[in-house]
């Protein structure tokens, strides 16, 4: 399910990839459905916006008898860490340590949130120090590709 890294998704097709994510195997009127009562977009601006999501690849289309069935072509996961990278590029150069750096000096966290980055930054620092299994082999892993 991985995408090409330029997959740009407006906030309005977020709307609609909200609703695919919930399902496979949708047809367009049960994502309108879902779509339409939240932002109270019409009928044909939600098949359109599902349209361009076909078009950019996020959503794949798949003909079963006379219907048309949408699902996820993209998890949500890769969008959002798609969508992420997209802003650190945009906004800060592309430097993640300033994005963090912005967040944590112009937000306000509670002392819960400080507590679980310092946790989650710890156990990053942690893995990286370890040495992984290609290390402790003494073989690459296209070493291992060749073998195979």
């Amino acid at each position: 399910m991985s995408q090409q890294p330029e997959l740009q998704i407006t906030d309005a097709e977020w709307e609609v990839m909200l609703s695919v994510w919930e399902a496979k195997d949708q047809t367009a009127g049960e994502i309108i459905a879902r779509v339409e009562p939240i932002r109270e977009r019409s009928h044909r601006t939600v098949r359109t916006l599902l349209a361009r999501l076909v078009e950019k690849g996020a959503v794949a289309v798949r003909v079963d008898g006379s219907r048309h069935l949408y699902s996820a072509a993209i998890s949500r996961d890769e969008c959002v860490r798609l969508a992420a990278r997209s802003f650190t590029e945009q906004f800060f150069a592309g430097n993640l340590q300033s994005l963090l750096m912005h967040f944590v000096e112009n937000e306000t966290l509670s002392e819960k949130e400080v507590k679980e980055l310092r946790q989650r930054l710890d156990e990053r620092l942690t893995k990286k120090s370890q040495p992984n299994a290609e290390e402790r082999t003494g073989r690459s892993s296209s070493t291992r590709r060749k073998k195979s």
